[in-house]
């Protein structure tokens, strides 16, 4: 009878096999320390740029509060006082959309002479709160724009209208044609359904 023995005296171990694996795990290890140390990189970076696009608007927050610091001081001032008060008015009252064309035009459009026709409407602001318009109205002839000038004394929304002049218009083909320069005070409806006595009275 025949009998095999093993006299090594450690157990039989495949090295090729183990350092097939063993370089295979520390070439994966590897590239991922590459890949994690560009991304790393990448992060630092980006970090880094971020860091400067927030110091630029913090600068650019600080130069515009000093602005608006500047602007309200000179605004502030006792000269200034009615600018002030002037400018507080007229943006409330824009804030609250008082001020309507469409209202406007149809209030015109009421007491349009018939042959009349509107070129322009210029509104501005007074001192004493009030609404002015100058006003370029196209007619046929001089009697248009007294018509328009007694419509607009009979009228609530306009006060006070003025003639302030005349000249010829070419529209090219028709019949020439006036064109009148107008200034009148205008009080949109919802000022005189709203604004107390004394208020109202100051803006007619």
């Amino acid at each position: 009878m025949r009998l095999n023995i093993n006299l090594a005296s450690q157990k039989y171990v495949d090295a090729r096999r183990f350092y097939m694996l063993w370089g295979a795990a520390v070439t994966a290890l590897a590239v991922l320390t590459v890949l994690l140390g560009i991304k790393a990189r990448s992060t630092y970076t980006s970090s880094q740029q971020s860091g400067r696009h927030i110091a630029e608007l913090r600068d650019q927050i600080r130069t515009r509060e000093q602005r608006k610091a500047d602007a309200e001081a000179v605004l502030n001032r006792p000269e200034n006082h009615d600018v002030r008060e002037q400018s507080s008015f007229w943006n409330s009252f824009l804030e609250q959309k008082s001020f309507s064309w469409t209202e406007l035009f149809t209030d015109l459009e009421k007491i349009m002479p018939g042959r009349a026709f509107v070129v322009s409407v210029s509104p501005s602001p007074t001192s004493d709160h009030r609404l002015k318009l100058k006003m370029t109205i196209a007619g046929e002839k001089t009697d248009d724009a007294n018509e328009l000038i007694r419509k607009m004394e009979k009228s609530e929304r306009f006060r006070f209208p003025v003639l302030e002049g005349q000249s010829p218009l070419t529209l090219g083909k028709g019949p020439p044609l006036i064109q009148f320069a107008i200034e009148t005070y205008y009080t949109p409806a919802n000022w005189i359904q709203q604004e107390p006595s004394g208020s109202k009275a100051g803006m007619q």
